[in-house]
């Protein structure tokens, strides 16, 4: 996949260094001359013929037209460029003895006047500018989308530099290379949402330019673990990320590898809990998806145009679910509103991974209404629990904050059953391939060629479904959801109960928070047997970690009010997990310090309630 030369192609005068105005043939190439095409005539390769990857020739066969010959220099020519080479040498290894903060040893001679004070070093250029070429992008598109439709107006191709920073990081030795195979080795397992067989076949390469050599920086960023001692975001691979993504942005770059770059920078924000940097990346994301008009696979045209494709169409989709699953696992803790709306009846879930990979177009779709027990990859399995994770939040933000009145709307008994039974279902589903006799490619369909998937690759759907779970227990296990209305006002009468049969789910919640807990815990066993390997540590979703947390917060509360032994080593078994998996994202640390100010929160109470009862 060696594509660096195509980059710096496609991203203009990118050369590290400032070239020399290039010389030009008197003649267009053979190529452009018979494809009948514009020739910019640079030597020694077209713009054209650079771009497409090709050989250019400037071999005349015309007799009307002279070959150009290349000038050769004269042997003193040559003695006077290797003379001023020779001195520029001696001029940089003068100046790399010292450091910026000394100051050049004094001249050999001295004047009788006072020295002259020293000049102050000239400080650094910025990595990058933005770019003084305005935006060509058709605005008519927000301002008049009628008028836009009506115009067939094209969108121009960004005139936007590749940042030299960018440009340093992706041309050393093989770093795209690498980069790409670690990908897909690593965060694809959990996340395929950008097609492998594209990037072989070199499909993405066509048009390669500033926005591949964006989605190639986050690639590169979401799987590389940050060193210690270093700052996420401070992290020189995320700043570079930033300011790339905002001079797309600002040039007006619209396409589908800008938005799966710009996904995998939200990946890296939730990772390492970059707040509120992941929550604002994700509402963008939302935005993106609707200029874009994704999936659009039905539609066609638009910005992003008609697909040609079967992978094309299904990586759109990828894509598009990538967005949904981030913005609902986003609201996990904070419980607030989406950015980005429900599926429609013509959505269909993902095909089978292997079958994406592959790019087998003959693996039939996957309705929204497919049952929940039907087997199916972990990609598919991951936008099923985003699924029922949305339904969750919006029973929730129902019954407790209410519609737009603002009043809490009494829960509906048969509907909460419903959506508890199909969680505990799907729960049960994604467990069973974690421990033998079940093997871990029970859950994947036929294609052209069957390969186990790796047990990690189902721990994502599986915690995010047990979170949710832990979400709805916790809203309607407490004392408070067993009434009619808010809480009572101290001093007031209490509103009246519920009918039995709340109380009784109440009660169930009660136990399912420990029951899930508990299953949580084994997950967590499961998972630091799995991370012994390094092959297997690159390919750990940041959304398994929200379940470990929730986890351990509803056990250390159980532990505190039982004084349960087992309950302390259950919560030693997944504080043990969560510390672990800081390692690979450092979102873990902040969990691990909100459970240590719960501790000494608790021993302040407890210590103001025993000087009370001294008294």
């Amino acid at each position: 996949m060696s594509c660096l030369f195509v980059l710096a192609e496609r991203g203009g005068d990118q050369a590290l260094f400032d070239p020399l105005p290039p010389s030009k043939a008197q003649q267009a190439c053979v190529s452009c001359r018979k494809q009948k095409r514009k020739c910019d005539k640079i030597l020694p390769t077209c713009g054209l013929c650079a771009r497409m990857a090709r050989p250019c020739d400037y071999t005349i066969t015309d007799a009307l037209t002279q070959q150009q010959q290349p000038v050769q220099a004269s042997s003193e020519e040559l003695a006077t460029l290797q003379a001023r080479l020779s001195e520029l040498e001696g001029r940089l290894n003068s100046a790399a003895q010292f450091q910026p903060s000394q100051q050049p040893p004094p001249p050999s001679f001295h004047l009788d006047t006072e020295p002259l004070p020293p000049i102050p070093p000239k400080p650094p250029s910025p990595l990058w500018t933005p770019s003084s070429t305005p935006s060509r992008f058709p605005t008519s598109l927000f301002l008049d989308l009628d008028a836009f439709n009506w115009s067939t107006t094209p969108i121009p191709a960004p005139n936007i530099p590749i940042p030299s920073e960018v440009l340093d990081i992706l041309s050393r030795g093989t770093t795209v290379q690498d980069t790409a195979t670690d990908f897909f080795q690593g965060t694809h397992a959990w996340f395929p949402f950008i097609s492998k067989k594209r990037m072989e076949l070199g499909l993405s390469l066509w048009e390669a330019g500033p926005e591949l050599a964006f989605l190639f920086l986050t690639m590169k960023l979401v799987n590389t673990p940050v060193n210690n001692g270093v700052e996420p975001t401070g992290n020189p691979l995320y700043i570079s990320a930033k300011r790339f993504w905002a001079l797309l942005e600002q040039g007006g770059s619209v396409s589908l590898q800008f938005l799966q770059g710009m996904v995998l920078v939200t990946v890296y924000e939730i990772g390492h809990g970059i707040y509120p940097a992941a929550w604002i990346s994700v509402g963008a994301l939302a935005r993106w998806v609707d200029i874009l008009n994704l999936p659009g696979f039905r539609s066609g045209g638009g910005v992003l145009g008609s697909v040609t494709t079967w992978t094309e169409s299904e990586e759109r989709r990828r894509v598009w679910w990538a967005i949904y699953i981030l913005d609902r696992f986003i609201c996990l803790g904070n419980k607030k509103r989406f950015s980005l709306p429900e599926p429609d009846e013509s959505f269909v879930l993902p095909v089978n991974d292997n079958a994406f990979d592959e790019g087998n177009p003959s693996t039939p779709t996957i309705p929204l209404t497919t049952p929940l027990s039907s087997p199916q990859t972990p990609f598919t399995r991951l936008c099923q629990s985003a699924l029922l994770l949305s339904r969750t939040l919006s029973q929730i933000r129902t019954t407790i904050h209410g519609n737009i009145t603002h009043r809490p709307i009494p829960f509906s008994l048969p509907h909460l059953t419903t959506l508890t039974s199909d969680l505990i279902t799907f729960a049960q589903v994604l467990q069973s391939p974690l421990s033998p006799p079940h093997p871990p490619c029970s859950l994947t369909t036929t294609t052209t060629t069957t390969t186990p998937q790796p047990t990690i690759s189902l721990l994502p759907p599986l915690c995010v479904t047990l979170s949710t779970l832990l979400l709805l227990f916790d809203t309607y296990s407490t004392p408070e959801n067993q009434h009619l209305g808010p809480s009572p006002i101290p001093g007031t009468e209490a509103p009246p109960l519920q009918s039995p049969d709340h109380i009784a789910f109440a009660r169930q919640s009660m136990l399912g928070l420990r029951s899930t807990s508990l299953k949580i815990r084994e997950v967590s066993l499961e998972l630091l047997d799995l991370l012994v390997l390094p092959s297997q540590e690159k390919k750990l979703s940041p959304l398994c970690l929200d379940s470990l947390y929730a986890s351990m917060a509803t056990l250390h509360w159980l532990w505190k009010e039982s004084g349960d032994d087992g309950i302390r080593e259950a919560l030693e078994d997944v504080r043990r997990c969560i510390s672990r998996t800081s390692m690979r994202w450092r979102v873990s640390r902040e969990y691990l310090e909100i459970i240590k100010k719960q501790d000494v929160s608790f021993a302040m109470a407890f210590r103001a309630t025993a000087a009370g009862g001294n008294k």
